[in-house]
């Protein structure tokens, strides 16, 4: 009886991990910004509504280069699809939008800069785009938008790197920035 319930234990803390490192645990596939987005091919995210949100690599049938899109699924049948701007734009779904995360920095840049994108999760369109200064690490929804922990890294060797925790609202406006 003690070795079967040693047995047990042990498989029900291999199963933890494994469950923690295959949906959205730290560095596990499917970890987006906020840890739970969907940056993984085949990770799901279900919105309110019941529309299932996944990512998935795509051929281009116009370049050789990989594609990403995001795909939303409702009653069964494809409802609408995006096609990412980057193969590494992450996904995650606040609310009833999609926010897209893209690292935007240009070529030679010193500040890195990341662009959000909304789509709603009804259609598929665009209802607000932002770039913020900075590198978006994690984004958590609530109730009114989105939270979102921008690193702003140090301008001098040795210097100190900028965090600050940025709220969006659902239309896509920055309504408090705090440092942290």
């Amino acid at each position: 009886m003690k070795k079967t319930g040693i047995a047990v234990l042990a498989l029900l803390m291999i199963a933890t991990f494994a469950v923690a490192n295959e949906h959205g645990g730290p560095g596990g596939p499917g970890a987006g910004p906020g840890g739970r987005g969907i940056e993984g091919d085949g990770h799901l995210n279900v919105a309110a509504d019941g529309t299932v949100i996944v990512r998935r690599a795509a051929a281009s049938s116009t370049t050789a280069t990989p594609v990403a899109e995001v795909i939303a699924i409702r009653n069964g049948a494809v409802a609408w699809s995006a096609t990412l701007p980057s193969p590494r734009t992450e996904v995650e779904l606040s609310g009833t939008q999609v926010i897209e995360v893209t690292d935007t920095t240009a070529s030679g840049a010193s500040t890195p800069t990341t662009g959000l994108t909304a789509l709603n999760v009804s259609n598929g369109a665009q209802a607000w785009t932002l770039s913020i200064t900075g590198r978006v690490e994690d984004l958590t929804p609530y109730s009114g938008g989105t939270y979102a922990v921008v690193i702003i890294p140090a301008t001098t060797t040795g210097g100190t790197a900028t965090r600050n925790l940025v709220a969006i609202s659902s239309t896509g406006v920055i309504t408090s920035t705090v440092a942290f």
